[in-house]
Formats: structure tokens, C-alpha cells, sequence
């Protein structure tokens, strides 16, 4: 078997993941009531009018229909009293006619035609019921979610072991994604961040695979696929496009150094960069590509910041809390207890990495760079928008990191890994198992069940 055709076996762990992963999404899915989640009823609605129309709506065109069963809908579940600002006693007759600040009047990318590919996918589960009660249908948009979630799985799985991961490492890693409460919760609901999670993650099993095996048709279709579709996904994949060069770069520079083969192995690299260039140009036709545009021409002298922005300290707590665990929108919180514990297990993965006591949970160099890459150009592209965009404190949720949560997981097991002394192989996966599936249980039962079901 070449190099180009080796697979992915032991798929025993991964569909363990992919099960309990579909379980525990179709809890939170169903445990969580009705639009609250983050821009759900916009999301919602935008896949509704391609499921009922048969074809993509136009900006702004919007079934009367539609309207009044959604605003029934978000009274009957008491949309307004979860997130502290109340409804209108009187219901109107137009989503557009609420307060401004309502949420779901200010979430509707119908409006402004910002169209993803997300909304297809959700479009295609709705459809066949599409007379149903609104709610049942919000159910299977939400489920269209977990199943992508599982993929998300079966692909960090395959990306730990393409890595040549120890077992272990994988096992945990993988697992560190099922146990994740806060990405749990994003996807298994509606929402074009689990499909731009999935694509941006098959890019990088792509480069994974470029870097380890070479230049093959199923990477490089993985790599160029994936960024193409992330892009035409949601605006978080934009830290695709510089990534992609810097591999490129990386990549082709490594070719240079070997001495075999050397002169059709960089003129396949250079011609890789340039594709992925030409890819970069083109994507300014895509909604990322107009998003980076509009948010540059927005970059004006005076226009940053303004009355009633989060300040930066909070900026930065709510976007780490957010990362982990606050459910509804952004409003219910898991404790200071619950945070204090998750920040200690995150200085143990640091402290691991730099000083560690097992040396048996190694991995290559290049692939700590590609993963360190990918986490570093995901935060500062984030990081960028909240300081430089105007209004974009407003955005402080760590669900704008998930394109990079596989390799956040592999830092994250890895150094609970190497921090725990040689020997305890078993007890090192089990125990950091073990400790994320009950703050997984305590943020389930102890801060999103009591909030919304306190009355029940």
C-alpha cells in the first residue's frame, strides 16, 4: 500500500465518539427550549423559506405566513423572559415590528441576504415536514446540526491518528470534543457554525495529510474543498485564507530542503500555493469575501467602539467563559466554581507542554507548528474583529473559535498527557475523561436545566 492510498483503520473508539456524540446532541437539542440559542430564530428562518419556497429566497422576501407562526412560536415559549427582556404584551403582526432590543428582530440574515450553505442542509431536513408545527421543525434543524457534529468527530478522530498520535492522546482528545459542553450546545442548534466547523476541519486533515504523506489527490481535494466550502459557510473560516498560504509556504519550503526528488516535488508545491492563492482572490466573491470587504471599508478614523460596548476585561471574560460553557444567549452562566475548575485544568495542559514528565506522548514538531497555526490564526483573526470592527465587542463568544476546537483538544489532552508522570497510561485518559464528563453533567444539570426549567 503506497503512501498516497494508506487508510484510517481502528474505528472502533471513533464510532463510540460519533454514537455518544449523537446522544448527548440530541439531548441538549431537546432539553434546550426553543430559540435560545445564539441567532437561532434568524438562522431558522432563513432555512424555513428555502425548505417552503423549493429555491433560495431573495433578500428580504419573507412569507407573512412565516412571521406570525414564528412570533406565536416565541410567545408561547416565553422567548422574552429567558433573556431578561420581555416581549411586548401585545403580539404585533411583523417580526420587524419589535423593540430593538429584542434579539430575534436584530438576528435575521434573511433581511440582508447573507446566505450559507448551512441553510441547505437544514433546508433538507425540514423539508419533507414542512407543514409541521413550527417547534417540531426547529427540532429537526437542530438534529441536522448534531449529525454534522458527529462528523465533526469522525474527522478529529482521523486527523489524531493521520498525526500519528499514541493511542491514548487520540482517545482523549477525541473524547475532550464529545465532553465539550459549550460546543456541544452550538451544535445542536441552528446555526452555520458546526458545517463551517466541518469544513474548516476536513482542510486541515487535508494538510495533516500533505504534510505526512506528500502530495495526493485526496488531500489536496480535502484542503482546496474544504477552505472553498468553509468559506461559503460562514465568516469564521476567513482565517483560512492566510493559513492556507502560510502551509503553502512551509510546505514548499520543506520540499526545497529534501534532496530526492526535488524538482517535481516544488513545482507541485509552488503550483499549490498558487492555487490556493487564486483561491484567496476568488473568495472575495464569497460571503466571506464581501464580509471582509464591508468590515475594511467600516475601518474609519472615529468609528471604532461607542456608548454601551462590553469594556475590554469583559470583552475577553465572556468570550472565555463563552468558550466553555454559557448557555441560552450568552446568559446563563455556569458558576465561578465550574470556571475555576476548567482554568485549572487548563494551566495543567500548559504546564505539561512545558514541563513535561512523560516523554511516551510525543508527537513530530510538524505537527505541533500546524496545529499551533491553526489555533493562533483562528484567535487573532478573531481578536482583530472585536478590537478593530465597529461594534465588534459585541461578538466576545468563544463559539468564533470552534473552527479550531480539534486543535484546541489535541493542546488540551496532550498536555494532561505529558503533565501526568510515565507509567499511568490508562489513568491519564480515563482521568482526563472522567473529570469533562462530570462538568459536562454539572453545566447540564446544575446550570442550564435549573435556569430554564426552574418553574417546572
Amino acid at each position: 500500500m503506497d503512501r498516497c492510498s494508506a487508510g484510517i483503520s481502528h474505528w472502533t473508539w471513533p464510532a463510540l465518539w460519533m454514537a455518544l456524540a449523537l446522544i448527548r446532541g440530541l439531548l441538549y437539542a431537546a432539553l434546550v427550549p426553543p430559540w435560545q440559542a445564539p441567532d437561532e430564530p434568524g438562522h431558522f428562518e432563513y432555512a424555513w423559506h428555502i425548505a417552503r419556497l423549493g429555491r433560495l429566497p431573495a433578500p428580504g422576501e419573507i412569507l407573512p405566513e412565516f412571521e406570525r407562526e414564528q412570533l406565536g412560536s416565541l410567545y408561547a415559549w416565553h422567548y422574552g423572559a429567558f433573556i431578561g427582556r420581555p416581549l411586548p404584551d401585545r403580539m404585533p403582526e411583523r417580526i420587524s415590528d419589535l423593540p430593538s432590543s429584542i434579539f430575534a428582530q436584530r438576528s435575521r440574515t434573511l433581511l440582508g441576504g447573507r446566505f450559507s450553505l448551512a441553510y441547505l442542509w437544514a433546508a433538507g431536513f425540514i423539508a419533507p415536514l414542512i407543514h409541521e408545527d413550527l417547534s417540531v421543525l426547529l427540532y429537526l434543524a437542530r438534529a441536522s446540526s448534531v449529525i454534522l457534529n458527529a462528523m465533526v468527530i469522525a474527522l478529529a478522530w482521523a486527523i489524531f491518528r493521520e498525526a500519528d498520535l499514541p493511542q491514548g492522546w487520540a482517545v482523549a482528545a477525541t473524547g475532550f470534543l464529545v465532553f465539550w459542553p459549550q460546543h456541544t450546545f452550538i451544535n445542536a442548534s441552528v446555526n452555520e457554525g458546526p458545517m463551517a466547523e466541518l469544513w474548516a476541519t476536513l482542510a486541515l486533515w487535508g494538510w495533516i495529510r500533505l504534510f505526512r504523506r506528500g502530495l495526493c489527490p485526496l488531500g489536496l481535494g480535502a484542503i482546496i474543498g474544504g477552505t472553498g466550502l468553509a468559506l461559503w459557510t460562514k465568516n469564521t473560516a476567513a482565517p483560512l485564507i492566510p493559513l492556507s498560504v502560510l502551509y503553502a509556504a512551509t510546505w514548499g519550503y520543506r520540499i526545497f530542503r529534501s534532496k530526492r526528488q526535488w524538482g517535481w516535488k516544488l513545482t507541485s508545491g509552488v503550483t499549490l500555493a498558487f492555487l490556493l492563492f487564486s483561491a484567496a482572490l476568488l473568495s472575495f466573491r464569497t460571503p466571506v469575501g464581501r464580509w471582509v470587504q464591508g468590515a475594511l471599508r467600516a475601518l474609519e478614523p472615529g468609528d471604532i467602539g461607542g456608548e454601551g460596548l462590553p469594556s475590554l476585561d469583559q470583552t475577553f471574560r465572556l468570550a472565555v467563559e463563552s468558550m466553555w460553557a454559557r448557555f441560552g444567549w450568552m446568559n446563563v452562566s455556569a458558576g465561578w466554581f465550574w470556571y475555576g475548575v476548567v482554568y485549572l485544568l487548563l494551566m495543567i495542559a500548559l504546564e505539561g507542554w512545558m514541563l513535561p514528565r512523560s516523554r511516551r506522548w510525543r508527537v513530530p514538531g510538524w505537527v505541533i507548528g500546524v496545529m499551533g497555526a491553526f489555533v493562533v490564526f483562528t484567535v487573532a483573526g478573531w481578536m482583530f474583529f472585536v478590537m478593530n470592527v465597529p461594534r465588534g465587542r459585541y461578538y466576545a463568544q468563544g463559539r468564533y473559535m470552534f473552527p479550531a476546537a480539534v486543535p484546541l483538544a489535541f493542546f488540551l489532552a496532550g498536555g494532561w498527557g505529558r503533565w501526568i508522570p510515565e507509567g499511568w497510561e490508562g489513568a491519564r485518559v480515563f482521568g482526563f475523561l472522567l473529570l469533562w464528563a462530570i462538568l459536562d453533567a454539572a453545566a447540564l444539570a446544575f446550570a442550564l436545566l435549573p435556569y430554564f426549567y426552574k418553574g417546572g
